[in-house]
């Protein structure tokens, strides 16, 4: 794999990762990182805040309409820290703490100029020109994502042991991640900051 563009989302074997040559499983972020790409977008919250709600999520789930629900609250750094779960936050947010972590534990500020938030969901309403009308779980979801994608990157592939859905967030991820390198893109939440310096934004 060559460095360039990437799109990248968590599945249950580690990171599906599109790009510019085609599309792989990762196992680890650190796998991700060792790619060198000039810029990958990653779905997962970048920029944790302690208390209150970062004001990229409230952005979004303006932005996309009946899918907000997609857009979970972001932790803070001290339920990152939890490892029990008590019910401090949802079962889905929950699952997928431990990629926040992996994630976080490698992020700097300076490396957020290759490595930056974004959303699906966000990135496919920009594709749409606005919200999409199905969830993505739903089969009539999958076919709408999967036409808005093909004038872009023809057929997507299915990839074996990845959810179908994973594969077309990669895509559409790395289909804004052009976006950024011609100064397209629209950034959600700019201008906040975490503890650490860390941008609290999704770009789409």
């Amino acid at each position: 794999m060559t460095s360039g563009l990437a799109g990248v989302d968590g599945c249950r074997s580690g990171w599906v990762v599109a790009w510019e040559g085609g599309v792989q499983v990762l196992p680890t972020f650190a796998y991700v990182l060792s790619r060198r790409f000039e810029l990958a977008l990653i779905d997962v919250p970048i920029g944790l805040l302690e208390v209150g709600s970062r004001r990229c999520d409230t952005e979004a789930r303006s932005l996309i309409g009946e899918r907000r629900s997609s857009v979970f609250p972001a932790p803070s750094r001290s339920l990152l820290r939890s490892r029990r779960y008590a019910g401090q936050c949802s079962v889905q947010l929950w699952n997928i703490l431990e990629k926040i972590r992996e994630v976080d534990a490698s992020m700097k500020p300076a490396l957020q100029r290759r490595v930056r938030e974004a959303h699906p969901e966000v990135s496919f309403a920009l594709l749409n020109g606005g919200p999409l009308r199905y969830p993505k779980k739903q089969a009539a979801g999958e076919t709408e994502r999967r036409l808005l994608l093909r004038p872009v990157f023809g057929e997507v592939p299915r990839v074996p042991g990845t959810a179908r859905d994973d594969v077309l967030d990669a895509y559409v991820l790395l289909w804004s991640a052009r976006r950024v390198l011609h100064g397209q893109e629209r950034v959600l939440g700019s201008g906040e900051r975490d503890g650490r310096r860390l941008k609290c934004e999704i770009v789409g």
